[in-house]
């Protein structure tokens, strides 16, 4: 089906006079930067950047500090982070959807993001600190303690995904890429300095995960005064109820995607040795991949789509960012399943042979999970926010049924395939919701507009 799509595509483009693929052939051949410098092609390489510096942070830590080592990184950051999103209340879909708005004040949504995330913060550290040691409770005490200190990155974290928010709103996609670069770079670097120095340890690992989410929020800042994006201190109650309002129709999906994405990871530090979640980080980290792809696309795609004057030009840009998106994530899903037998072994050593089959399991659920993301950023741009919820938490449901028995019986391997289930209950429902509330069919995503493919590269500028 990928091989007829994609000779329907040359076919239209074989008709250069005609059509407006052909035109944008034209275009590509006169001018070939203008593809390779579209803030889609820029997002793409960034993400392509931070995934392999995310897989060779991954393979250094897992050669240097074996399954027990990785597992514990992994446990002592994974419920501050998960904190961080479970306290944002769906406001950093809700901060990039306001600020995208051609008649919103940028100094009022900033002075509202702030006094939100603060607040939101104050909590989220309460709590965080008083449940640590329950729901770590298999882990060792110098886990528990690490994972309380990094409690200190939800204010941090919070303040700059807002402000990343409105970054991404307002298009300004080169900074944005920029930000995004800081924490992986500046990861790969800190960990080689900590390994040259015999100072490796998982207690250091996360004090330095801290120090660079710090640095990404003074890079915010920075931005912010560079691009001259106005900052207020004066909250609007109204904007904020906006807001507020916003969130929360988003945040349901937010909450059971996350803990769709999650939930394996929170069963296996509560009740499994740190060895046993290594392992299963490195299966989640190579099937993930090829995120980079639908990340980029639908960075892209949303505040664009936000952007069209009338429902039906949304309508058929979402198909068009869907199309180009499927001939794109569908031959590197297929090299990827390929590679994983001798990758995995080759880069994070044979200790981690055991992850290849959770990791093949859950390369199918990872394309099912990109290709909804993809649409759920398209239904929040046409205003349809809940019908990407309730397909994520439809999928919390098959989580929460099949990942139980299938870790106690299987391991991680059942746990794979757990969140593969869920993850292609997401795409399902989203399918659905498309075509009966938006009259877009899967097809029609699938083989594209009949009028020709304009990639969503083109067209879109960087910045207001």
């Amino acid at each position: 089906m990928y091989w007829a799509i994609l000779n329907r595509r040359m076919q239209y483009l074989s008709a250069a006079n005609r059509s407006v693929p052909g035109r944008f052939l034209r275009n590509l051949i006169s001018n070939p930067r203008r593809l390779v410098t579209s803030p889609t092609m820029r997002t793409l390489l960034a993400n392509v950047a931070i995934i392999g510096l995310g897989l060779v942070n991954s393979i250094q830590l897992s050669r240097w500090l074996g399954p027990a080592g990785r597992g514990e990184i992994a446990a002592a950051l994974l419920w501050p982070m998960l904190i961080t999103y479970l306290v944002s209340a769906g406001i950093i879909t809700s901060v990039l959807y306001h600020a995208a708005q051609p008649e919103v004040r940028t100094q009022t949504l900033v002075a509202n993001a702030t006094v939100l995330a603060l607040l939101q913060a104050a909590v989220g550290m309460s709590v965080g600190y008083v449940i640590m040691p329950w729901v770590l409770h298999s882990q060792n005490s110098a886990v528990i303690h690490s994972s309380r200190w990094f409690l200190l990155v939800i204010p941090i974290c919070l303040l700059s995904q807002y402000g990343c928010s409105v970054l991404q709103a307002r298009l300004h996609f080169s900074a944005l890429n920029s930000l995004r670069l800081v924490n992986p770079v500046g990861y790969l670097i800190g960990v080689l300095a900590l390994k040259l120095n015999s100072a490796l340890t998982f207690e250091r690992v996360v004090s330095l995960q801290l120090i660079l989410n710090l640095a990404v929020l003074a890079c915010v800042v920075v931005g912010f005064c560079w691009l001259r994006i106005p900052v207020g201190f004066r909250p609007e109650w109204g904007l904020a109820s906006s807001m507020v309002r916003y969130g929360l129709r988003v945040y349901t999906g937010d909450l059971s995607g996350l803990m769709n994405l999650r939930l394996d990871q929170v069963l296996m530090s509560a009740f499994l040795p740190p060895a046993v979640l290594g392992l299963y980080v490195v299966a989640v980290s190579a099937s993930g991949l090829g995120e980079a792809v639908s990340v980029a696309w639908r960075m892209v795609a949303t505040p664009s789509i936000a952007g069209k004057n009338s429902v039906d030009e949304r309508r058929a840009l979402l198909k068009t960012t869907f199309h180009s998106y499927f001939l794109v994530s569908t031959p590197l899903a297929a090299l990827l399943a390929l590679s994983f037998p001798v990758l995995i072994p080759l880069f994070f050593g044979r200790a981690f042979t055991a992850a290849i089959w959770p990791a093949e399991v859950l390369l199918v659920g990872a394309a099912c999970l990109s290709a909804k993301n993809v649409l759920g950023g398209g239904l929040q741009a046409l205003g349809s926010p809940w019908l990407s919820s309730r397909a994520d938490l439809v999928a919390l449901v098959v989580t929460l049924l099949a990942l139980p028995p299938l870790l106690w019986r299987f391991g991680i391997l059942g746990a794979a395939v757990a969140s593969t289930l869920a993850y292609a209950t997401q795409l399902y429902f989203a399918l659905d919701g498309l075509r009966r509330v938006h009259s877009i069919s899967a097809r029609s995503l699938v083989t594209g507009p009949e009028n020709g493919w304009v990639p969503l590269a083109v067209g879109i500028t960087d910045g207001h």
